[in-house]
């Protein structure tokens, strides 16, 4: 073969071999400028050895197009040859994530400025010393013409150099916070929680202290204060701010949460929360659950979040609760609480308590050992086995009734599915207060079985002898309240 066409083959059979790559897609797409180039070079070369062969040369020869061809097949020699390079150390080799890209862009001028150094020196024979000289007395004038530009981009070398930013870096810069998208030659961008792109230059990053809260995927740590009145003991605060971290699916149960004790303010305790969680985007959802679940935990266990000393106003608070006699009226009208006398139903609605709780809180957990009896007085819950939901109460129903009459394990999840306010008697309170007698405890046994019979409508599942069933369930319940109780 004539040498002459030896270029234009080998670029004809690298764009059919780069062509077949593309298809495969992947990282390999980006090689598809190389392409371009390479019908380019082609071309060019292709056009240099039709005017140099013998049959064209005799008709038409000119020494400056072929050199001016030729410094053109060069420079997509270099092109190609950068191109190529970079893709085969930052995009085949590396991670997008684990570079900067300006990094990328400064190794791309570099190789541009020695291959073009090159092409001066051996092919356009000029003296490299005379080139940066001029090049020189260039950079100053266009330096005090772009100072600020430039103050930029070497802040921004100098970040990089420092390795302490990453891409996908949770940072907070000034009053901007998010996730590191771009390191770019005068900027960096990072992405908010609100979605929103915040271009932060390279020369305010390297001035102002940036926090790094961490990278992608590693577990992010918060602390929040909260104040609670100084009447309310340490351990049943410490102990229930632990239930409410517990309960928030977004925070991580290893590493544990912590709940301490830190100092005396002028009109509260202070207690630090610490908790991990996984995506520092969800941290406004999580503070906001925390409070929401602190405030329902603290009202059912009766601590007080206080109002500042300072206030100079004597005012009165009036305890909220219901009034016994309209308690009184609610447990008359319970199906279960019918067959209890009047002094005993007295007795009973002075040891009631109203609970508070806010949606998606778990009221009882399946397994737990059954100590109280629930009055649904407002909102709705759900009724769950295996995490699936059986079925739905609403106002003036109830759950718990059988582990208040039998002492026996909770067999199901209740949770509230909007925010509720229940009626709750113990089981310890009911035993002391209501004196048993196997009437009663047979028409319990028979209401807790037909209850049993019609919550059982949701699995669809029909039975002939529904009466034996209830008959045989309401004897078998008869006996559990009969040990219990003891009589």
């Amino acid at each position: 073969m004539n040498r002459l066409f030896l270029l234009p083959v080998i670029s004809l059979a690298l764009i059919i071999f780069l062509y077949f790559l593309i298809k495969r897609g992947g990282a390999l797409r980006k090689l598809k400028p190389v392409i371009l180039f390479l019908v380019g070079l082609l071309l060019v070369s292709g056009t240099i050895s039709i005017l140099k062969s013998d049959a064209i040369s005799k008709l038409f020869y000119s020494e400056t197009l072929i050199f001016i061809l030729q410094l053109i097949v060069l420079v997509f020699l270099l092109v190609i040859a950068v191109k190529l390079i970079v893709f085969i150390v930052f995009d085949a080799y590396m991670k997008e994530d684990r570079y900067p890209r300006m990094i990328k862009d400064i190794v791309v001028i570099i190789l541009y400025v020695v291959g073009f150094l090159f092409i001066a020196k051996y092919y356009l024979k000029l003296r490299i010393a005379e080139v940066l000289a001029s090049a020189a007395v260039l950079t100053v004038v266009v330096g005090f013409a772009l100072q600020d530009i430039l103050k930029d981009l070497f802040s921004g070398i100098a970040v990089n150099l420092e390795e302490s930013l990453r891409i996908g870096d949770w940072v907070k810069v000034g009053e901007y916070e998010g996730r590191i998208e771009q390191f770019r030659w005068r900027s960096i961008k990072i992405r908010t929680t609100d979605n929103v792109l915040v271009v932060i230059p390279n020369q305010t990053a390297s001035k102002e202290a940036v926090k790094n809260f961490g990278h992608a995927g590693l577990p992010f740590a918060l602390r929040s204060q909260i104040g609670v009145s100084y009447k309310n003991s340490p351990d049943l605060v410490i102990k229930t701010l632990l239930e409410v971290l517990g309960s928030i699916d977004l925070i991580l149960k290893d590493p544990l949460p912590e709940a301490m004790m830190q100092r005396f303010d002028s009109s509260s305790i202070i207690y630090e929360l610490k908790y991990f969680f996984k995506d520092l985007s969800k941290k406004s959802i999580i503070q906001s659950e925390i409070s929401r679940k602190t405030w329902y935990a603290f009202k059912r266990a009766g601590i007080d979040l206080p109002f500042p000393i300072r206030d100079v106003y004597l005012k009165k608070e009036t305890e909220e609760g219901m009034k016994n006699e309209d308690i009184i009226h609610i447990l008359k009208n319970n199906e279960l609480l019918q067959t209890i006398d009047e002094t005993q139903l007295q007795n009973l609605a002075e040891g009631v308590d109203i609970m508070v709780y806010g949606q998606g809180e778990m009221v009882i957990g399946e397994g737990e050992t059954g100590r109280y009896f629930y009055l649904i007085l407002a909102g709705e819950v759900e009724i769950l086995k295996s995490n699936k939901v059986m079925h739905r109460l609403g106002i003036n129903e109830y759950f718990g009734e059988f582990s208040l009459f039998t002492g026996e394990m909770t067999t199901a999840d209740v949770r509230a599915s909007q925010g509720c306010t229940f009626l709750r008697i113990s089981s310890e309170k009911f035993r002391e207060t209501v004196k048993m007698n196997l009437d009663m405890a047979r028409k319990l046994s028979e209401v807790i079985a037909m209850r049993r019979i019609r919550q059982m409508e949701f699995s669809k599942k029909e039975t002939e002898d529904m009466h034996l069933n209830i008959k045989k369930d309401s004897e078998n319940i008869f006996l559990r309240i009969k040990k219990y109780f003891s009589f």
